[in-house]
């Protein structure tokens, strides 16, 4: 028998694990220089909706975060209402509406297919022995799913306090997870997406607290025909930038036919920076960034927008 047997127990970190399913959007318009972004998280086991939503337009920043009551039908419905936050799921995988509404602002957004959905499964079928974010993000203890598209985006956007409404009209993408999860365990993240003309790359990293040692690195490319998975990606960072972020981020991607993908984020001159607040003011969480800057594809010469944190 131990003597501290009879005393309140350690919570192992896996006790902290919730159900959650995350949308998180994405839309740039360049030529009227506004940036947005929308993020909702659930836990439907605690009947809590997170909401943010972050603007950058003509230099000033507009952001709203907010907890909701998830409606009362709300599993497998295309289209429901969360606090201000309207997502209606027009068409699968090709059409998505979503609407923000308070005394400040109104947004009225529609995502269209640019690329076709990537499911991040695919992953672990080509690196069968490399960390996938099933195991890094749930502890391999459930399912965690995770999926990404590139999308075209047009909509409206109205500043009520001084009737300024725009018409806009750009580039998106589209991020949509489900399962066991536990953000706490997160040391650090680079969640990048980057937009083309003719192709679409999404790229990511993730330590955790426990086994640092440990690095996922998933990814792919998407054209119009569909969706490759990267077999290796490596990230390099370079110089000082602004926030104690890097000057330059270079991502080294060799897809499975092995093509090889050099893309250079210009991280330095970011014309958008936008914070992504995750939970509610005071929460236990960590903090997210999401830099919005110019990149090239060094084997084409292409210019990009990528959107990353």
């Amino acid at each position: 028998m131990l003597l501290h047997e009879d005393r309140p127990h350690t919570v192992p970190t896996r006790a902290y694990l919730v159900w959650k399913e995350n949308w998180f959007f994405v839309f740039m318009d360049t030529e009227r220089d506004l940036n947005c972004l929308v993020h909702l998280s659930t836990e439907p086991t605690r009947n809590i909706g997170h909401v943010s939503v972050s603007l950058l337009y003509g230099g000033e920043t507009l952001t709203r975060s907010l907890q909701a009551p998830l409606p009362e039908l709300f599993v497998h419905q295309s289209s429901f209402e969360i606090g201000p936050l309207s997502i209606d799921f027009v068409q699968p995988q090709k059409e998505i509406r979503l609407r923000f509404e308070d005394d400040e602002i109104r947004l009225d957004l529609t995502l269209q297919e640019r690329m076709k959905l990537f499911d991040f499964l695919a992953c672990y079928d080509v690196n069968p022995d490399a960390l996938s974010i099933s195991e890094s993000t749930g502890f391999a203890l459930g399912q965690f799913r995770h999926q990404g598209q590139s999308m075209n985006g047009k909509g409206l956007v109205e500043y009520r306090c001084t009737g300024k409404i725009l018409e806009v009209e750009g580039l998106g993408y589209r991020d949509h997870s489900w399962g066991m999860r536990d953000d706490q365990i997160t040391l650090s993240h680079n969640w990048t997406f980057v937009n083309f003309p003719d192709k679409a790359f999404h790229l990511f990293t993730k330590r955790n607290v426990i086994r640092s040692e440990l690095e996922l690195k998933e990814g792919y490319v998407g054209v119009a025909e569909g969706n490759t998975v990267l077999k290796s990606l490596t990230v390099e960072y370079s110089g000082e930038g602004p926030e104690k972020l890097p000057a330059e981020v270079r991502f080294v991607a060799v897809d499975v036919d092995n093509r090889k993908y050099t893309i250079v984020a210009d991280v330095k001159n970011s014309f958008a920076r936008l914070p992504l607040l995750l939970q509610k003011a005071g929460g236990k969480g960590y903090y997210c960034v999401d830099n919005f800057c110019k990149c090239r594809l060094e084997e084409t010469g292409e210019k990009g927008f990528p959107m990353s944190r």
